[in-house]
């Protein structure tokens, strides 16, 4: 089971060294995507250890948006904006816990939550060709349409390398 509580001494002291980390000297600008919509992005365990997007709906505002795990055993799980985000900075994509969170990313999830704005995510990603044509028509069509793009200055320790996460 994906339970938050073990991890979360995990996440908070990552998250505090990942912002301790972010202060220092260089600056970088660059333009990305912004979502201004959320998404609620269901994953389902398709096999032992192998996750696929069972569904992806958009919600009106961002901080809304979660991930929900469904295990082949019936448990269920769901995560914050936030909380996925830590898991996919610090987490191991490959162990079991990171699983569901790299198959979220995916999907509309990691293209738009994550700032991987490209263009339609692998039908692989999805437990079914409709679950993909779904994301695509709804999801992907209304997250599109409402980012926005806004320039950053990312200033700090690292500033000129690249990253996962925008941090400053």
């Amino acid at each position: 089971m994906l339970n938050l509580k073990s991890y979360f001494p995990v996440l908070l002291t990552a998250g505090l060294g990942l912002g301790l980390l972010s202060c220092g000297g260089g600056s970088e600008t660059e333009t990305v995507v912004v979502p201004t919509q959320g998404l609620i992005t269901t994953v389902t365990e398709v096999s032992e250890d192998n996750y696929k997007i069972a569904s992806e709906v958009p919600v009106d505002r961002v901080e809304d948006s979660r991930i929900i795990v469904e295990e082949m055993s019936g448990e269920r799980d769901t995560f914050t904006l936030e909380q996925a985000k830590l898991m996919e900075q610090i987490g191991d994509p490959d162990s079991t816990e990171g699983r569901p969170f790299r198959s979220a990313g995916l999907g509309y999830w990691g293209f738009l939550m994550l700032g991987r704005m490209g263009g339609t995510p692998s039908m692989g990603a999805y437990a079914s060709p409709a679950a993909h044509q779904q994301a695509t028509n709804t999801a992907g069509s209304r997250m599109r349409s409402t980012a926005r793009t806004t320039t950053r200055t990312r200033s700090g320790f690292g500033a000129g390398r690249s990253t996962r996460s925008f941090g400053g």
